[in-house]
């Protein structure tokens, strides 16, 4: 992401909002930027559960807002729009239980 490059506010807050493409629900999360080279790119980690709860696997419209306040979750109190994408939100498979024992069959007359 790169919305540094639209940032007009000193020491911005980034307010999240996912819409659902589906179902149209919307999730806000205030997330940090913790890219180390802003003049490159901005990078924001996401935790499903902790930062926010996806309510639904799929596709999502991301929009990212910049704001003063570290509490506000409403885009319309913020000081603008400096980013809109797509997500792909997906449940990865949990590793399956794999038995590595040799099987020994005994046959009796």
């Amino acid at each position: 992401m790169t919305v540094k490059e639209l940032t007009t506010i000193q020491n911005p807050q980034y307010l999240f909002e996912f819409e659902h493409q589906q179902s149209f629900d919307k999730i806000y999360c205030i997330l940090t930027n913790i890219s180390t080279n802003t003049e490159r790119y901005d990078e924001f980690t996401i935790i499903d559960g902790v930062d926010v709860t996806f309510p639904y696997d799929g596709f999502y419209v991301y929009r990212i807002y910049q704001q003063e306040s570290d509490s506000n979750l409403d885009p319309d109190l913020s000081s603008g729009l400096v980013e809109l994408g797509r997500a792909h939100v997906y449940v990865t498979d949990s590793p399956s239980n794999v038995y590595d024992e040799t099987i020994n069959f005994n046959i009796y007359e």
